[in-house]
């Protein structure tokens, strides 16, 4: 029994150090990346809120500060950017579960599930989806207790040395998405009709050309 508990256990242990390890590196990687400045199209698509696309400017200064600048009301969820970015900042303040592996567009990828070991921030849980090739994410979901679940997609253009993407897609939680001040919603007034559409709850930011540190 003693040596069938070896054999069970012994890849777990070594899986989980895998996590552990490609955390570390992703780290490594992001730091690299100190500050950068950003031209970026905000395209919203949320149900029952009126908004139209909007150019804005991006700084950014590792490791989480981040000022968006814009020339009309933006929107975008709090748990986005520079949550994401302090994910990779200490990953030390995190425990790296692996969970398996999926294929995204065709690419075998490792899933990592992040659990914060200080209980009391606004983070509950992070998953990650990880090309370990490129060292590159492709897909991040957090759950937090401001914003509730809030799906990020990335795709990389000539900046994917530094990890930086050229188009994010995030899927958010309407019923928990905070909306800015001056946006035009009926999401309080009443069931919306049903027109046989799917309702899609997503905000899409296309980069420009970064400059980087």
């Amino acid at each position: 029994m003693r040596y069938l508990l070896l054999i069970l256990f012994f890849p777990v242990s070594l899986w989980a150090q895998d996590a552990n390890q490609t955390m570390q590196r992703l780290a490594a990687k992001f730091k690299r990346v100190q500050s950068y400045a950003v031209s970026v199209r905000i395209d919203p698509h949320i149900a029952f809120i009126r908004i139209l696309p909007v150019k804005a400017s991006i700084r950014y200064r590792y490791p989480d500060h981040l000022d968006v600048k814009s020339a009309g009301i933006s929107i975008l969820p709090k748990s986005g950017i520079s949550t994401f970015g302090t994910l990779f900042a200490d990953p030390n303040a995190y425990t790296a579960v692996a969970s398996g592996q999926e294929k995204i567009n065709g690419k075998r990828v490792d899933v990592i599930n992040l659990l914060p070991i200080a209980g009391e921030g606004d983070l509950i849980l992070a998953k990650v989806w990880v090309d370990t090739n490129e060292l590159l994410v492709l897909k991040s979901q957090l759950t937090t207790r401001s914003n509730g679940t809030v799906l990020t997609e990335f795709d990389y253009g000539k900046d994917a040395a530094f990890g930086l993407p050229a188009h994010l897609r995030f899927t958010v939680d309407v019923k928990k998405f905070k909306i800015p001040k001056g946006v035009a919603t009926d999401i309080n007034r009443g069931p919306a009709v049903d027109d046989g559409k799917q309702k899609t709850n997503t905000i899409d930011l296309y980069f420009g050309t970064y400059q980087v540190n």
